[in-house]
């Protein structure tokens, strides 16, 4: 993509710039008028500074599929700021036909399907989640990029089985215990360096579970909540039968 002649499109990750906003508000005293026209306005400098054509707001579903499999998954999260919900539900009205949900999907699940099946033209993923730099694609960070930067099939797939063996812990997803981001690093290293193989994350991640003593049911369940959907899906998810019965309802995987 020729990010300055391209027709390029922005998916944005909503749920983080509200967040942001409604926590300040609650602090500041801000109404809710004026946090939607503060919100607004962060989109349009996303979409601005991505120099997109077009934009959708992504956001989570109700009944999300991995608190169905995990109930702990998230557990002790804090309760959104007061002006949370009725500020999505006013973006809503106002940007109806670039509201993009699926009710059993996460945002960042919706994002990383956006950003790899092919429909929507010249895409650009927004956020500043670290985890979906698991996908490739074009990512811009509102945080800390000045431009949109490619991650690279290869560089993906890394970020990902690194997250794999680490879990998340914001998440209650605990993956290798007691493993952290250096440690999970330079066991992706040593595999690498023995096996040659850069290119296959969900097998990879299950033969380091193995060779370093952990439990399979800790690899799966990170497997399950840590991974990030992109197009094409992984065959070990698609094991899963609730996780089979989701992805027949997005004809795109």
């Amino acid at each position: 993509m020729n990010l300055k002649t391209n027709t390029k499109t922005a998916l944005i990750d909503l749920e983080l710039i509200s967040y942001s906003h409604a926590a300040k508000a609650e602090s500041t005293g801000t109404g809710l008028k004026s946090l939607v026209e503060m919100v607004e306005f962060t989109i349009q400098s996303v979409v601005s500074a991505c120099r997109a054509q077009k934009h959708y707001l992504v956001v989570s579903g109700r009944n999300n599929f991995r608190k169905v499999l995990y109930p702990d998954y998230k557990a002790g999260r804090r309760e959104k700021p007061p002006l949370y919900a009725p500020l999505m539900d006013k973006l809503k009205e106002l940007n109806a036909s670039r509201w993009c949900k699926h009710d059993q999907l996460e945002a960042d699940d919706l994002l990383g399907i956006m950003l790899t099946n092919g429909r929507v033209e010249n895409p650009i993923l927004c956020s500043i989640d670290k985890d979906l730099l698991g996908v490739p694609g074009w990512h811009y960070n509102w945080n800390k990029d000045d431009w949109p930067r490619e991650v690279t099939k290869g560089e993906a797939d890394h970020h990902w089985l690194v997250q794999l063996l680490m879990g998340d812990s914001t998440d209650n997803i605990e993956g290798m215990k007691g493993i952290g981001i250096a440690k999970a690093e330079k066991l992706v290293a040593a595999y690498y360096e023995k096996t040659g193989v850069m290119d296959a994350p969900v097998a990879s991640a299950k033969e380091i579970y193995e060779s370093e003593g952990f439990s399979l049911d800790a690899y799966t369940k990170c497997l399950m909540l840590a991974s990030i959907w992109r197009s094409p899906m992984p065959p070990e998810l698609l094991e899963n039968e609730l996780i089979s019965e989701v992805v027949k309802t997005i004809p795109s995987l």
